[in-house]
């Protein structure tokens, strides 16, 4: 169905004719919208061929309704209860590229006075977060839905070499992030705990429109700007406003932006189904690699937020000097049995 938009392209309404506070200017003259199933109504084995394989997105509803975390009459993850309950968790808050570390407490306790931010960059964000490392608990509140992880390859490894994508966003009406497309183009579902979001997906195709050079992509929250991106009104987007319970599908590829329409919480995780194989393993062989050597050195599992860690996913070369300070008590150790060379991990 077409959205209605104006005629700078910017989009009025998506899904239930909403009026929303925050839009989206997408430049195009037609915008599809994402179709919804129940996850009682579907099989593994249908959801797979259907959508998985196929790269399709879709909405996928009543896969959370037994969770902990959102439970009906007995819902844990709400705004209210993370500020009470894990009030002294610090946090790393993202304002426009820059970080700093907040208690939950204070930064959920701000979310009106953000209202007041004039641009969407400045608007502080708690995205990416880690989660499970401080406050590793959580991860009993939650099933991964089964429909997506049928074949994934990331489950068929040990556990201790498994890829960290698994985060949790908070933010107030208007956080975003903005177009992009998922690390190591993994696939990828997450889910709304509470508020709503705006998604806008492009099919892989319509990528040239909306990219200049590699990874810089078209800002959807201004107008188009017709001198960088001149063909962005030829790229059609598949949008949709996600509602809390529901679980979008980002398939591989997709280039897609979200902004929060209210307060809200949302859950991710992604991951590689067999489909996408070929594709993953080229990242995901040096990633185990370096990760398996790193924590044999270091004598514990890595964190996900470990700046380790985080040299093992993107890549590159890592030296003893990236992790200097949790090996000295080896370092020392061999240096009084004769010395330790330089090498790489």
């Amino acid at each position: 169905r077409e959205m209605p938009e104006n005629e700078t392209g910017q989009v009025m309404a998506t899904g239930d004719d909403l009026h929303f506070p925050h839009r989206v200017y997408t430049g195009a003259d037609d915008v599809g919208e994402i179709s919804r199933i129940n996850a009682a109504d579907i099989t593994q084995e249908e959801f797979e061929a259907k959508y998985i394989n196929r790269g399709m997105p879709v909405i996928v509803t009543g896969a959370m309704d037994a969770w902990p975390a959102f439970k009906e009459g007995d819902r844990k993850w709400t705004l209210n209860w993370f500020k009470e309950r894990y009030a002294d968790t610090r946090c790393p808050v993202d304002t426009n590229g820059r970080q700093e570390f907040l208690s939950l407490s204070e930064y959920i306790g701000k979310f009106e006075d953000y209202k007041d931010c004039n641009a969407f960059d400045s608007i502080p964000y708690l995205r990416t977060w880690y989660f499970s490392d401080d406050v590793p608990e959580l991860v009993e509140d939650f099933t991964p839905p089964p429909l997506f992880h049928t074949n994934d390859a990331f489950k068929k490894m040990p556990e201790d070499l498994q890829p960290p994508f698994r985060w949790l966003f908070f933010g107030p009406a208007g956080t975003q992030s903005k177009l992009h497309v998922d690390i190591w183009e993994t696939d990828a579902w997450l889910g709304m705990l509470e508020g709503t979001k705006t998604f806008t997906l492009y099919h892989p195709s319509h990528r040239k429109y909306i990219e200049r050079e590699l990874n810089e992509f078209a800002d959807l929250m201004s107008p188009p700007n017709t001198e960088l991106y001149p063909d962005q009104h030829k790229a059609v987007p598949a949008q949709a406003l996600l509602k809390a319970g529901e679980i979008i599908y980002i398939p591989r590829k997709w280039p897609h932006h979200a902004v929060a329409q209210s307060p809200s919480i949302s859950l991710t995780l992604n991951f590689a189904p067999i489909v996408s194989k070929s594709n993953v393993l080229k990242h995901l062989i040096p990633y185990a690699k370096s990760r398996g050597r790193c924590q044999l050195l270091l004598g514990r599992p890595l964190k996900a937020c470990d700046n380790l860690m985080q040299l093992c996913i993107h890549g590159g070369t890592i030296k003893y000097k990236d992790f200097a300070a949790d090996l000295a008590p080896i370092t020392n150790q061999q240096e009084d049995e004769g010395g330790v060379e330089e090498d790489s991990a």
